[in-house]
């Protein structure tokens, strides 16, 4: 029977810095590669409408991907768009965001539906 590896952030923070999608969910690592171009699509529309209606009411700060929200040291995601509210703001470390945020918005993509609902 094989041993499980857990991996924590300290592994995580060790990975390449290339076009892939590292993730940590509960110490196992999940893999994508860069999102499709109608996801980036997607994606940008929701950034530009979220943060204009959070910029123009000071409602906090909304943030898009790649940004590692760091849930535990063994729970590390990069969902595709986060809003912080303003008291939320002190969570942002150099490490990336380091508490829930508000809200998460995660695009589901055909091949990596699995993942993304983990």
């Amino acid at each position: 029977m094989a041993t499980r590896v857990i991996l924590t952030y300290r592994a995580y923070e060790a990975l390449p810095a290339d076009v892939r999608r590292y993730e940590l969910h509960d110490g196992e690592l999940s893999v994508t590669g860069a999102p499709a171009p109608r996801h980036q699509q997607v994606s940008g529309n929701l950034f530009t409408a979220l943060r204009a209606h959070v910029e123009a009411r000071r409602l906090g700060m909304v943030l898009y991907s790649p940004i590692d929200l760091i849930l535990s040291e063994t729970s590390v995601v990069q969902p595709d768009l986060l809003y912080l509210r303003p008291e939320q703001i002190s969570a942002i470390t150099n490490r990336g965001v380091e508490a829930p945020p508000a809200l998460v918005i995660e695009i589901l993509s055909p091949g990596t539906v699995q993942i993304d609902r983990a």
